[in-house]
């Protein structure tokens, strides 16, 4: 069994994972949380961080299983083959939603200069690599998932992070 990336409909994430679960197969959507602002209050709202996929863990021989369920639009394809997800990639998107970081998505960064490459010293995600970008205020780790071709942004201390 292997993990792969599949494209659903849009804000769609959610309940394709909870029908892929009920089909007895491991789905996996990277929920995160943030606080926001209408003009009378303020609340704390979920929503999925990569929109529009979800991943699953599954026998190739499954696959059509998956790409009939409602909401599936279908697996995410790299060089005309369908793209598997490192287990590795799978861990480390867990980690850093579990951990609560502030992150943030955009696509896949072509150019690397503007940033260096950096290891993340200590805490739950050391030895993971990147690469900073600099916002006015505050750094940010890159971490790429190669086989979809996303990055997370990660907000994380200065200290933590040495050049590599």
């Amino acid at each position: 069994m292997s993990w792969y990336a599949i494209y659903v409909n849009s804000r769609s994430e959610k309940k394709v994972a909870q029908m892929l679960v009920e089909k007895n197969i491991e789905a996996y959507v990277p929920i995160v949380k943030t606080m926001k602002q209408w003009s009378d209050r303020k609340k704390m709202v979920e929503f999925p961080l990569l929109n529009g996929y979800v991943f699953v863990n599954i026998n190739l021989k499954d696959k059509d299983i998956v790409v009939q369920t409602k909401g599936v639009v279908n697996f995410v394809r790299h060089c005309g083959e369908i793209a598997q997800i490192r287990e590795a990639e799978i861990d480390q998107l867990k980690e850093l939603v579990k951990l609560g970081y502030h992150l943030e998505v955009s696509g896949l960064k072509k150019d690397y200069k503007k940033g260096d490459k950096v290891k993340i010293t200590s805490g739950a995600l050391k030895n993971v690599e990147g690469f900073v970008i600099e916002n006015k205020e505050d750094r940010f780790i890159e971490i790429i998932l190669d086989s979809i071709g996303q990055l997370i942004k990660v907000k994380l201390p200065q200290d933590l992070l040495i050049p590599i």
